[in-house]
């Protein structure tokens, strides 16, 4: 589907100094395109002369020879020209002296009729003049020599196997006809009428090479090997001529050759058989193929031919898409041309030299483009225009896929085709489907498509637009229709020319030079229909407005030479370097980029197996990629649709609808309120549903009636409602379209309850409609989706009462069994107390009667309640059953049943409600829950169950155990205890309540109802709670139990504080010294092999991090789930925390052990101990001891608080997530850097940090 257009010209005349004749050369310098080498001839003298095309342009003689040149040669690597003379000599003639006498490097005694370098320039051929084909090596070594006269086929000789003769094979497609099929016969020719000139060309990768000479039979070929052994030897083909060229690509070996009827250009394969032809557009009477030139690539083939009558050269570009050859460009010289070469560097692309034989110079570079309309309306359809010779295939994408060679319509013209284009920007009557064509003179003329009517629009034909206009001679390229008056050109290498199309011809407004005379235009693009973006071979851009007038200023200068722009409204700029970089405004998005297209929100490209989707108004992100065969390519995107259509490499078309495009097709039908299209896409793409709400959930809302109106088929409503779930699909599926999205909080609607609230609106929407019986099914499927089954039933059920329409109960009946299960409905339906129902769904369920009949008869026997509550118990509803059967106010039996039920299911909650109003027997339900929650360990809840029940002895005996000794007390009362009873129960109390370390309330249990003042003190005593204990005690138990109780712990605790002291600093100084030895170990070379850890340890290791080192990477090194026991788990948990010297993980289990420590010293509960004991000490004068128990713990806790920047370095503090560590350790290059925050991070995350000190006011004046 592409085209191939001028990208780039330059035309310069060689000084006339220059001899030109018919039999010159001419050679590009590998090293500088700028530069070409001809080999002439004056009279008889002979030379080689340089010109550089970049400077004066003037001819300079490198050299002369002796000879006539019949090969040249320039040599990139040695930087040197070989010169081939028909008389046998081989010279060469070294450029880096700037050119002297040339170097005699061999010489054939017999003359010379050919030269051919391998590609690669390691290997030379040589024809002399007695047809003997010499191989020598770059440094002109003989490799071998064969005589092209020999009668042998070559080493490959084919072998038959004996499959018998022609008519009795397999002939594929041609089918049987080919049996009988004639082979063309070709036109006879004297053999001393060909041209016996011999011809070599080389395959590209330097492995093999073709001789074309005149053999006994007429003109043939032979491949040779680069060891210059024959291989094969073409087929016997009369008509054959002497141009010849091999695909750089080695599938086809290209010769004219001259039929009965017609004059072709054969292909041939290595093996010498003729695979196919290209039939040439014109007769070998007419025009004679002087040459074959195939482009680096292999996409091109130029056929150099001489018209005879008119002695005019002609240039015709073929390239081939689904084994069909086209003609894309058609040039025709006054002259005649005597070289073609295509430039050997891959920076210049396709760049063609062209030498004529009045020296004129011509260097163009092509590129390959898709011409297609380019407008974002509807009215587009997406016309593609394909050049073929003298005709333009044209497609329209929107209605049809075409697969080419074949076309939708076929605009026929009586002149080649060089150029076709769209209306970038239309007005009036014309729309973005209009386009112009451009023949061989230059004549351009306008076309306006014609489209059939109907749901698929196909092109009918084109109208000729009253605009046929002649440009007249020049080299005209990027053409650009900006609008409907105004067409942009350029002509030579850097001007641009401005037409008014005014009626019947063109009005040149304005010619502009484009930068400075040596600079050429790569590229013209519409930017409005105002404006245009220009861009150099150089990547300077510069911008053109025809606004107010005509301004021309410079613009952004890309980074390189791109050979695609597309300009965005916005203003915003994409480029594209082919098949490398794609930019936008200059900046590189992405690499190995194939081939792009840009849509009003998204522009699309295509790398070797993928197409991604950049979203323009979101700062150029990749919002979505999916995968696409291998080497597709972009041909167009249908606008206002989703329809995106690919070129294979193969040259096939292939049409999909990518899920970004098609929600943003949805997403605009959905804010023009088009529900039936919308739907219609969604379910044929097999896309959520959900997202009819969840793109506009208000804007749905409000239009409820409206899409119940447009969406008239009653299946896909049972679809809609059968999808909805509670998520919003814009975020979570389908995210990447709706980034940066907010929805607006809406009254009485939130995406956690949105089945419910949509099914409820569609119930009233559905209820209301006039017609409301044709929504019988979307009103079981809205019931069913929010698992309302029985009012599912109860609708079908009123429609079968009713018989409004015969049969539809039964087909809605038919249908909610689809939906639910047949067990799970008959269930329902029996749950409903209806037998009348219950039979009609079990009949129309295939159930065998015997499976229902005995049981649905034994229920009718018996009086409703109890019928509810069998029924109840038969579908497992206990909770309905136990309120069926209380019922039975005074029925023992019924009671003992309900009671028997409730414990087997423990019902216990819903039969105390329901036996509420009687009492006796809601007493005995409490006392089996107590014993039931007893059982349980749940004395509390037993304690209370036992006193609703009357039961106060196990009430208390419960309370007792749950250690409640308030509700022991209250019991009590309740329970009318003595004043005996109550001591005996108390002092029972006392020990389970000191045992749960409630102190206070065991004291004021002794002192309150034990009246034992010694024993409250003794117990306060226990808890080291002085001060309470001396407001209870007389003068007698202060000095005889307080104060000794008081100088023991005194003692005590200053020999606490020393020790905790003591400890603290052990763990310390030994975590000083282990970090000081970690980094000695850093220090040392090859420290991180194994960083001093156990391989048997690797398991310690966090599951959320991962360890690096030189032999586990964080993919390879172990699984990243460990599923051990909790018993496995805290016996590593305790060799990670183990604080023996020595273990790899020493500093964390320090760590662990420090933070406890502080928290235990400087926390504000042991501040406030300190403060009460030195009060009481006071108090009691013991200042002594009081002085020495603040200066200790004052000390103790200055150290503490001084040394917490030694202990939590800055390393510590590392991220916590698996994901955070993993980014860190790919962020940071050094190895050892990431081990550090690896090995931090199974610190636990409160431990990373120092504690949090708060110092309140413990201290006394009078102790310091």
């Amino acid at each position: 589907m592409k085209n191939l257009y001028r990208l780039a010209t330059q035309s310069v005349t060689l000084g006339s100094d220059l001899p030109l004749t018919a039999s010159s050369l001419f050679v590009v310098d590998s090293n500088n395109s700028a530069v070409l080498y001809v080999a002439s001839a004056d009279s008889s003298d002979y030379g080689v002369f340089r010109v550089d095309r970049s400077g004066s342009t003037v001819a300079a003689r490198l050299v002369s020879v002796p000879g006539e040149i019949v090969g040249l040669e320039h040599l990139a690597l040695s930087d040197e020209l070989c010169l081939a003379t028909a008389a046998g000599e081989v010279m060469v003639v070294k450029l880096v002296d700037g050119g002297r006498e040339p170097e005699e490097v061999t010489f054939c005694g017999g003359g010379l009729e050919a030269m051919g370098w391998s590609p690669e320039q390691e290997v030379v051929v040589f024809v002399d003049c007695t047809l003997n084909v010499v191989t020598m090596n770059s440094a002109y070594d003989p490799i071998n020599e064969v005589s092209l006269q020999e009668d042998t086929f070559g080493d490959r000789e084919f072998m038959s196997v004996g499959w018998g003769k022609k008519e009795t094979q397999f002939h594929g497609s041609e089918g049987k006809g080919a049996r009988t099929k004639k082979n063309e016969e070709p036109v006879e020719v004297d053999l001393g009428s060909l041209d016996r000139r011999v011809k070599i060309s080389w395959r590209e990768d330097g492995e093999l090479f073709v001789v074309g000479f005149l053999g006994p039979y007429g003109r043939a070929f032979k491949v040779f090997s680069k060891e210059g052994a024959l291989q094969f030897t073409s087929e016997k083909c009369c008509g054959l001529e002497v141009a010849l060229g091999w695909r750089p690509s080695g599938l086809w070996i290209a010769t004219p050759q001259v039929l009965k009827d017609k004059y072709v250009v054969a292909l041939f394969e290595k093996n010498g058989l003729k695979h196919r032809e290209i039939e040439l557009p014109f007769n070998r009477a007419e025009e004679v193929v002087e040459g074959l030139h195939w482009s680096n690539d292999s996409e091109v083939l130029i056929v150099r031919t001489f018209k005879t009558s008119s002695v005019k050269s002609c240039l015709y570009f073929y390239t081939i898409g689904n084994y069909h050859w086209y003609v894309k460009q058609y040039l025709e010289f006054d002259k005649r041309i005597l070289g073609v070469q295509w430039d050997a560097k891959y920076s210049e692309g396709r760049t063609l030299h062209v030498l004529l034989e009045n020296g004129q110079y011509e260097v163009s570079r092509w590129d390959f483009t898709v011409d297609h309309s380019t407008g974002q309306a509807r009215s587009d359809e997406s016309l593609v225009a394909v050049i073929d010779g003298s005709q333009v295939l044209l497609t329209n994408f929107r209605g049809v896929v075409v697969p080419p060679p074949m076309c939708g319509f076929t605009l026929k013209s009586d002149r080649q085709i060089n150029g076709v284009g769209f209306l970038r920007n239309p007005e009036g009557p014309w729309d973005s489907n209009c386009f112009f064509v451009v023949d061989s003179t230059n004549k351009i003329t306008f076309y306006q498509p014609e489209f059939t009517e109907g749901t698929v629009r196909r092109l009918a034909g084109v109208k000729t637009l009253p605009k046929d206009l002649e440009l007249g001679p020049g080299t005209f390229s990027h053409w650009l229709w900006l609008r409907n008056d105004l067409l942009i050109v350029a002509e030579g290498s850097n001007f641009v020319k401005i037409f008014k199309i005014a009626e019947g011809k063109l009005e040149l407004q304005l010619s502009l030079e484009i930068g400075s005379p040596g600079d050429r235009i790569g590229c013209i693009e519409s930017v409005s229909g105002n404006a245009a973006l220009i861009e150099l071979l150089t990547g300077q851009t510069f911008k053109l407005t025809l606004e107010r007038g005509i301004g021309l200023e410079e613009s952004t200068k890309l980074p390189e030479f791109c050979e695609q722009l597309r300009v965005h409204p916005t203003g915003k700029v994409y480029s594209l370097r082919n098949r490398q970089n794609l930019y936008a405004n200059g900046v590189k998005i992405a690499s190995d980029v194939t081939s792009i297209f840009l849509t009003e929100r998204y522009l699309l490209f295509t790398t070797i197996a993928e197409l991604k989707f950049v979203d323009v108004a979101n700062g150029d992100a990749i919002v979505g990629d999916r995968r696409v065969e291998r080497g597709s390519k972009l041909v167009v995107v249908v606008p206002k649709a989703a329809r995106t259509v690919f070129q294979l490499p193969r040259g096939n078309l292939e049409a999909i609808t990518p899920r970004v495009l098609t929600l943003c097709l949805v997403a605009e039908h959905l804010d023009g309120l088009e529900y039936h299209k919308a739907f219609d896409i969604l379910r044929k793409e097999r896309i959520n549903l959900n997202l009819m709400v969840d793109h506009n959930p208000g804007l749905f809302l409000e239009n409820l009636d409206r899409f119940l109106k447009e969406i008239t088929n009653v299946n896909w409503l049972n679809l809609f409602v059968s999808d909805l779930q509670n998520q919003d699909v814009c975020r979570e599926m389908y995210g990447s379209n709706y980034a940066g999205r907010e929805v607006p909080a809406i009254d009485g609607y939130s995406v956690e309850t949105k089945i419910e609230q949509l099914c409820d609106r569609f119930l009233v929407a559905m209820n209301k409609a006039e017609s409301n019986e044709r929504y019988i099914l979307p009103k079981i499927t809205c019931y069913v989706k929010k698992g309302l089954l029985e009012q599912a039933l109860q609708v079908i059920w009123d429609l079968k009462k009713t018989q409004r329409q015969e049969g539809a109960a039964e087909e809605a009946l038919k249908y909610l069994l689809y939906l639910v299960e047949v067990n799970d409905l008959y269930n329902v339906a029996l749950g409903m107390y209806d037998f009348g129902l219950v039979l009609f769904v079990a009949t129309k369920s295939q159930k065998d009667p015997k499976e229902y009949l005995p049981f649905l008869n034994e229920l009718k026997r018996f009086d409703e309640d109890y019928r509810k509550f069998r029924i109840d118990c038969h579908l497992k509803r206990f909770e309905k059953a136990i309120e069926n059967i209380s019922r039975y106010a005074d029925d023992e039996p019924k009671f003992q049943e309900a009671l028997q039920l409730t414990i087997k299911h423990g019902l216990y909650p819903k039969a105390i409600v329901a036996y509420r109003r009687h009492a006796a027997y809601y007493q005995r339900i409490c006392a089996s829950y107590g014993d039931h929650l007893r059982q349980n360990a749940k004395q509390t809840d037993a304690s209370l169950m036992y006193e609703k029940a009357g039961d106060y002895a196990q009430a208390i005996a419960s309370a007792r155990n749950a250690v409640d000794w308030g509700r022991c007390l209250r019991l009590a009362r309740l329970a009318g205890y003595a004043e005996d009873e109550l001591r005996r129960l108390v002092q029972a109390l006392l020990p389970a309540v000191q045992e749960a370390g409630e102190y206070r309330a065991a004291a004021r249990l002794a002192k309150q109802y034990l009246k034992n003042d010694r024993q409250a003190v003794e117990i306060l005593l226990k808890d080291h709670l002085f001060e309470e204990a001396l407001l209870e005690a007389d003068r007698d138990l202060v000095d005889n139990v307080i104060r000794p109780n008081l100088d023991e712990y005194l003692q005590t605790l200053i020999q606490k504080l020393q020790s905790e002291k003591e400890e603290f600093l052990k763990h310390k100084d030994r975590l000083l010294a282990v970090r000081v030895e970690k980094e000695r170990r850093k220090a040392e070379p090859h420290h991180d092999e194994e960083d001093g850890r156990d391989v048997e340890d690797c398991d310690l290791y966090s599951d959320v991090s991962t360890v690096a080192s030189s032999r586990h990477t964080s993919s390879s090194g172990r699984s990243g789930k460990s599923h051990r026991s909790s018993k496995n788990r805290r016996k590593h948990e305790r060799k990670l925390l183990s604080l023996k010297q020595g273990n790899p993980f020493e500093d964390i289990a320090l760590v662990d052990a420090l933070h406890a420590l502080v928290l235990r010293i400087c926390g504000s509960d042991r501040q406030h101990h300190i403060r009460a004991v030195c009060k009481v000490a006071i108090e009691l004068d013991r200042l002594g001891e009081a002085k020495a128990v603040q200066r200790d713990y004052g000390a103790l806790f200055g150290l503490v608080r001084y040394s917490l920047d030694a202990i939590w370095i800055p390393e510590m503090v590392v991220p916590g997530s698996g994901q955070d560590v993993e980014a860190t350790a790919q962020m940071t290059g050094d190895l050892t850097q990431v081990q550090n925050v690896q090995h931090y991070a199974m610190i636990k995350p409160h431990q990373r940090y120092k504690p949090d000190i708060q110092s309140i006011s413990w201290q006394f004046e009078v102790l310091k």
